[in-house]
């Protein structure tokens, strides 16, 4: 493992760098020092030499959910340790500003009170405008109720800050709900490992160019088979490619369009 402590000053390269390459460059260039008066002035970031996550989650003798989420955007199998770490690794898959995301792909090392603290964030994203995101996942408010618990994911906070990442909490409610959101997202990740090439790409640019956007049955109907078709431009949401309008029950009239590379549609 790649264990360095040093403070120094971080270099604006994330938008240039892949995310494992991003988290690599912090864990060499140091956390710069911090400001919180309760925090010590440097922080370890321990990654993994091949971007692998920190900590095996599956062990067989865990009362959870576990499994492991086959991730195309992310290109490798990412393991969960609850329903709520593998609803979130679907609105990422899905989530068209999301370009990349890694499970537990590091250990926060820091004093706090004088205390040796460590973290294992549950997920970190690359999202289009070259941003880092570290995701804390709760079933709910409560966990953030006990002070020594809440006073922890500040300091994390505060080190996010100064390496220039966002750090945010999701919980159970935002990716379960609203229901029918989260059937869209369940049914378009269901389809996210259908092959297309990259003339199947070309060929839908061209029509989502000429038309602004098109219905996903119009759509389809331009690319043969169309169950073949819908199930391609699902996996292209994925690879994004193209948006599908997920507000609303995927039909056969659901919007879909192109998207440019910071992730957005193009009317």
């Amino acid at each position: 493992m790649d264990h360095i402590r040093r403070c120094g000053r971080l270099a604006d390269t994330t938008h240039a760098l892949s995310l494992d390459g991003a988290l690599r460059n912090v864990a060499q260039d140091g956390i710069n020092p911090l400001s919180w008066e309760n925090l010590s002035a440097a922080a370890t970031l321990v990654v993994t030499p091949t971007g692998a996550p920190i900590r095996t989650i599956i062990t067989g003798r865990r009362h959870v959910t576990t499994g492991v989420y086959v991730s195309r955007k992310a290109g490798r199998a990412l393991p969960y340790e609850s329903m709520n770490e593998r609803a979130f690794f679907m609105h990422s898959e899905v989530d068209t500003e999301v370009v990349d995301y890694r499970a537990q792909p590091f250990r926060l090392e820091f004093v706090l009170d004088g205390r040796k603290r460590t973290y294992i964030v549950d997920c970190v994203r690359q999202l289009a405008d070259g941003s880092i995101e570290l995701v804390e996942i709760k079933n709910d408010r409560r966990a953030l109720r006990e002070p020594d618990y809440a006073s922890k994911l500040e300091a994390v906070r505060t080190i996010c800050d100064r390496v220039g990442w966002r750090f945010r909490v999701v919980f159970k409610s935002s990716l379960f709900e609203p229901a029918h959101v989260h059937r869209n997202i369940c049914d378009v990740q269901s389809w996210r490992l259908t092959e297309y090439t990259k003339t199947d790409a070309f060929e839908v640019a061209e029509q989502l160019h000429r038309a602004g956007q098109m219905p996903l049955a119009r759509l389809s109907g331009h690319m043969g088979d169309p169950v073949v078709a819908a199930a391609k431009l699902k996996a292209k949401m994925v690879g994004r490619v193209v948006r599908l309008d997920l507000s609303h029950p995927l039909n056969p009239d659901t919007s879909v369009s192109l998207l440019n590379a910071q992730g957005e549609s193009q009317q």
